[in-house]
């Protein structure tokens, strides 16, 4: 089991320990007291579809007005949400999966960046998909791979399989879902808008390729998924620069499933795109999120065929220019997070 400690992290460390101390007194002794049992429900909560659900958890801790009052008002939140992001980063990391070389490497500069805020960032709101993901990342329920991150444990329901079968005649997905034994654990990849720098296609050949490392580590893990608008077909018609990322992985064995459409979908959308807006609003487009799953298989075999073969990198046949890095204007759940380009 992978424990902070086992990364040389240097100066970090003693910036998280200056953001845990930053609390008073009484507050020590409450967070001293409930976050081991706090932190060990939201690691369980962090098996649950819903990505918001360990930090609901934290917050439902320092929201007591009796234990915490201090910290019910926006700076105290903040201020107590910071201290308790250091505190689980520092006492209740763990990581059980094998991590690969080139996962593990990545994890320094996730906790570089997350001191720097919790200690430079004194008085900023903590945006709150932002602190969903730093409960996640300070537990080691989720963990940086480049392009995008993801998260350790997922199941696709059978439910999803099906209704996409009976809405779109999509036997093909179904049969590669029952394959694949596609009811066990699949990593579940998603955005953070704080590390975008990779978001194109060498960024996600590079990420796609890791992910495969970590299946080869971890064999009871079925492959890796992801949701967000972007994987919509439509989107390859619209927005050309963005189709080499449902292409790549389509040609090499992935599969789509039909999500459906929320008002959040076609927000984050249509956000920044003018062409998408434009069609959106003359109802020639619906946004319409799609989950993506590639099957450990097919990845892995994609992996290997890489190392000889450039031209099935994301983007080799598609050409596109890289995407415009954008911030949704409104995430509501734990979906919403994969919704940046």
């Amino acid at each position: 089991m992978l424990r902070l400690a086992d990364f040389e992290l240097g100066p970090v460390l003693s910036q998280l320990h200056h953001a845990a101390r930053d609390v008073a007194v009484e507050e020590d002794r409450a967070l001293t007291s409930l976050l081991p049992s706090a932190a060990e429900r939201a690691r369980a909560a962090a098996a649950h579809w819903q990505f918001l659900a360990p930090a609901q958890v934290i917050d439902g801790m320092l929201g007591n007005s009796l234990v915490f009052p201090s910290g019910q008002g926006a700076q105290g939140k903040t201020r107590l949400r910071r201290a308790a992001v250091a505190r689980l980063a520092l006492r209740h990391f763990r990581v059980r999966d094998a991590l690969s070389p080139s996962v593990a490497s990545l994890y320094p500069d996730l906790f570089r960046r997350t001191a720097k805020f919790l200690t430079e960032g004194v008085g900023e709101t903590y945006d709150e998909e932002y602190f969903a993901k730093d409960v996640r990342y300070a537990l080691g329920v989720t963990a940086p791979a480049g392009a995008l991150q993801f998260d350790f444990t997922y199941h696709i329901s059978p439910k999803i399989i099906l209704r996409d079968v009976l809405k779109c005649g999509a036997l093909h997905t179904l049969l590669t879902y029952v394959g694949g034994t596609g009811w066990g654990r699949w990593y579940n990849e998603h955005i953070d808008l704080r590390a975008m720098r990779e978001f194109n296609p060498d960024g996600w050949t590079a990420h796609c390729a890791r992910m495969a490392e970590m299946l080869n580590l971890n064999p009871a893990v079925r492959g890796i998924i992801g949701v967000g608008w972007f994987y919509d077909p439509a989107v390859s018609e619209n927005s050309p620069g963005l189709a080499y990322i449902r292409k790549t992985q389509m040609r090499h064995g992935g599969f789509l499933v039909r999500i459906g459409t929320e008002p959040h979908h076609i927000q984050n959308a249509i956000y920044r795109s003018a062409i998408r807006r434009r069609l959106y609003e003359e109802g020639r487009y619906m946004p319409t999120c799609y989950m993506m799953a590639w099957p450990r298989r097919s990845l892995i075999s994609w992996a290997e065929r890489l190392k000889s073969d450039p031209s099935v990198a994301f983007g080799a046949d598609d050409a596109p220019s890289a995407p415009a890095l954008l911030r949704p204007k409104q995430q509501t759940n734990g979906q919403a997070r994969a919704s940046a380009p």
